[in-house]
């Protein structure tokens, strides 16, 4: 192995083994085509303060599990818990529903309400007040499911268990904020007063809903928690009569008086999001509340303003389609423009060469791409990541980017060479330095590109975290390729690379002057490092980067083949004693991060509208280039802050530069799963939150959300 592939194996390996919070989970169960799994919103229990299991299930394509009401055919899902003395739990909660109908053939169709993908139904666990801190406890529990697809329909059952610490406080999981997604898609309790009453074969729900408590404009559903009250293949009208909602629905058959007891779910479907809404002919239970949204988003829907959601139509097609485009769009995003320098010095060295070659080039350069969007998919789908760009809050990954970037840069500068299989320009190419070279800058883009999400990417990254794993891989291959489209698509027609003049001592030039964007790559990224470590940290970080400078140089000055053997071998010995060197104290040095930020921006809204004004928030990342340039050219100049300021508007940033559960939950409430994400509320809590565009934004774009403000 060369000691730069040896580089680059140790480096990567060092990003993996930087220590990551814990995740408590038991260890997945598959029976058939479900995978069940017990979750926690805590790693860390604290004596009598109640926590969040979660019974997760990730569902293959084309099955289904079911709700409370599963239909005349189904089962609904269930969960046996044994837990220590002491231990208390509450029901098992089901998220909202989607309604199934199945044709089975020969006059044969069901109709039943249930989850596809994936579902977690989250237990409110309460322990004693007298654990002792230091000790391990264990909840077991035995699920029960049934899962269906359009032909058949199978039992499913799993033994799960799982062990929490016990301390002083509780610590969140990396699983809480997954948890409090689907906590956030529960039934929303009402009082609004429900009467019933058959006329012919209709049953008609009459609900007193206060103005403005649907959505306005959404696709209205009901589904009954009792199978036998309505035809299930039937599908509800909505209608006002003086003030009250009236809704009708074709009776169950066997139904001959209306029920004394009628309790329903009302589903309210926009382009953007859906909820539902409870409501029954008696008293609800407090303890079937979900857990309560924050105040300062209350009534928060998004608004068509740049919604990204749903994009062609939704559907998987639909997804797909919109992640290689923003695959392409990426190509112009902030964050990847140093690595457009490398590729165009890789279309330097192919000029003039024959096109066979130049399109086995866009080849690699594109498998490059494909085979790190693939190892990033893995690396999501088994920390089971709720967000893009996750990796950049970690200190360790920050730091290998920096030293990836010293490297390139030191090598483009003639301090060592690792050869044209990285940069592809200089001297007479070989297949296999150059087609090196293609994979390397396509693995290196890939790097760099994750910070940002271009328009139309983020809805497809945002679906997919949600989904099964051959989805995700499938919706990170066509941003992968999406990606590589301009350059394959230029590698079609190399008549285009006849611009370039020919091959001369100007390309050595331009290759050292191409080091300085991956200068300029590590000078950002030590100022991400900076809002993560302890000052102390990041000095040590960046002796460990000078050690593998130095590494580099020892590798360049005595490992060339105008030495001896015997001191190419001693160099190549102390070169990655050196670098290793760099390594161990990276590794120590990434352990002194800051204190994580714990600022509940959802109260801080919420504080700025109850004096009266309107808000605007600014989820943002000192890693997200992206941010940054709308930071720049937008949002924080004088223009627009005057604007703010004339228009009783306070400016809130959401920094996410470190992870802080509060802001992951109203991510994800906008289905988001990064930065950055613009919104503007208005002073009235009644009123929705404004949404501006995902990706780069525009002054003209701020002005016309602050038009939009109720007067």
């Amino acid at each position: 192995m060369t000691f730069p592939r040896l580089l680059l194996l140790l480096s990567t390996l060092f990003a993996l083994t930087v220590p990551n919070s814990g995740q408590s989970q038991s260890d997945p169960v598959r029976d058939k085509y479900v995978e069940a799994q017990l979750i926690s919103s805590v790693d860390t229990i604290a004596p009598g303060q109640p926590f969040t299991l979660g019974l997760k299930f990730s569902i293959d394509p084309t099955w289904h599990t079911y709700w409370i009401n599963p239909g005349p055919a189904g089962k609904i899902t269930d969960i046996a818990l044994d837990m220590p003395n002491g231990f208390k739990a509450g029901e098992l909660k089901y998220p909202v529903p989607k309604k199934f109908v199945i044709d089975y053939g020969y006059n044969i169709v069901e109709a039943g309400y249930g989850y596809e993908e994936s579902v977690i139904h989250p237990i409110t666990i309460t322990p004693p007040a007298d654990l002792k801190p230091g000790d391990t406890i264990s909840i077991s529990g035995t699920a029960d499911w049934l899962m269906c697809d359009p032909q058949t329909c199978v039992p499913g059952k799993a033994d799960l268990k799982i062990s929490l610490e016990v301390g002083e406080e509780a610590v969140a999981s990396t699983d809480a904020t997954m948890i409090t997604f689907f906590e956030n898609k529960l039934p929303q309790i009402t009082d609004w007063p429900v009467e019933t009453a058959l006329e012919g074969d209709n049953l008609i729900v009459t609900a007193e809903i206060p103005e403005g408590g649907l959505p306005e404009g959404a696709k209205l559903a009901l589904y009954p928690y009792d199978n036998e009250t309505a035809d299930p293949l039937a599908n509800a009208t909505f209608s006002q009569n003086e003030g009250k909602t009236v809704i009708t629905i074709k009776k169950f058959e066997q139904l001959t008086a209306a029920p004394d007891s009628f309790t329903a779910l009302i589903v309210a479907d926009t382009d953007t999001q859906k909820k539902g809404y409870k409501i029954s002919t008696g008293s609800l239970e407090e303890t079937e509340a979900p857990v309560s949204e924050p105040a300062a988003t209350e009534g928060a829907t998004i608004t068509d303003q740049g919604g990204e959601e749903a994009p062609f139509g939704g559907g998987i097609f639909g997804f797909l389609l919109a992640a290689f485009l923003g695959g392409m769009i990426l190509n112009i995003m902030p964050c990847v423009f140093p690595v457009i320098s490398l590729k165009v010095m890789s279309f330097v060295g192919q000029a003039g060469e024959d096109r066979k070659k130049v399109l086995t080039h866009a080849l690699v350069f594109t498998l490059g791409i494909l085979v790190f969007f693939w190892a990033l998919a893995v690396v999501m789908i088994a920390i089971d990541a709720d967000s893009w760009g996750f990796q950049f809050q970690e200190p360790g990954f920050v730091i290998f980017l920096i030293f990836v970037m010293v490297v390139v840069a030191l090598s483009l500068f003639g301090v060592f060479e690792i050869g044209t299989s990285m940069t592809a320009v200089g001297g007479e190419l070989t297949n296999k330095s150059g087609y090196s070279g293609s994979f390397w800058s396509g693995a290196l883009a890939v790097l760099l590109a994750t910070p940002c999400t271009a328009p139309l990417m983020a809805p497809a990254i945002t679906f997919a975290l949600n989904q099964s794993a051959a989805m995700q891989i499938g919706i990170f291959t066509s941003v992968g390729l999406g990606m590589a489209a301009p350059y394959f698509v230029l590698s079609l027609f190399p008549k285009l690379l006849d611009m370039i003049p020919p091959p001369g001592p100007w390309m050595e030039t331009f290759k050292q002057a191409m080091g300085f964007p991956m200068i300029a790559v590590a000078i950002w990224l030590i100022g991400v490092l900076s809002r993560q470590l302890e000052v102390s940290g990041l000095q040590w970080a960046l002796v460990g980067a000078m050690f593998v400078a130095i590494a580099a140089w020892i590798l360049g000055r005595y490992t060339g083949f105008d030495r001896t053997k015997t001191v190419r071998t001693v160099g190549r010995v102390v070169a990655l004693a050196v670098f290793a060197g760099g390594i161990a104290v990276a590794f120590w040095a990434s352990g002194k991060k800051l204190p994580p930020s714990d600022d509940d921006i959802a109260a801080v809204i919420e504080a700025h509208r109850n004096e009266g004004k309107h808000v605007f928030v600014d989820f943002t990342a000192e890693w997200c280039a992206t941010c940054k340039v709308n930071e720049r050219t937008s949002i924080k100049t004088d223009e627009i802050q005057k604007a703010f300021k004339d228009n009783n508007i306070e400016f809130v940033v959401a920094d996410y530069t470190t992870k802080n559960p509060k802001i992951t939950e109203i991510l994800q409430k906008y289905d988001r799963s990064g930065v950055p994400l613009y919104l503007l509320y208005p002073a009235d809590k009644t009123k929705d939150a404004i949404r501006l565009n995902d990706g780069l934004v525009t002054k003209g774009a701020i002005y016309e959300a602050i038009e939009k403000l109720p007067n």
